[in-house]
């Protein structure tokens, strides 16, 4: 699978908030900064549910392979090099389950 790097999807986001902004009748300025916030956040999401999706299947590799689910997310990441924020995450290793934290 090919995986956008995150500069490539921050700048689609920024292509598409430019035009998004010129098209409104309010405050361009004001517009503007808005959109880019909003498009920031949301580029950061896409990039987090794309590490997030990899290291479920990064997961699911490792127990093919091992016969294990991995004990933690450190072993995970030291095996993988994922860039996956553990702290963002739990993992049950008896299951190999990975959900966000609220």
């Amino acid at each position: 699978m090919k995986q956008l790097s995150a500069g490539a999807v921050l700048i689609a986001a920024l292509l598409m908030a430019t035009i998004i902004a010129c098209t409104d009748d309010k405050n361009p300025a004001q517009q503007y900064g808005t959109t880019m916030v909003n498009s920031l956040k949301s580029a950061k999401s896409v990039e987090d549910k794309a590490h997030a999706d990899a290291a479920r299947k990064a997961i699911q590799d490792f127990h093919v392979t091992n016969g294990r689910y991995p004990a933690d997310l450190a072993e995970l990441l030291s095996a993988t090099g994922l860039p996956l924020k553990s702290d963002a995450y739990d993992y049950d290793p008896s299951t190999g389950t990975l959900t966000k934290k609220n």
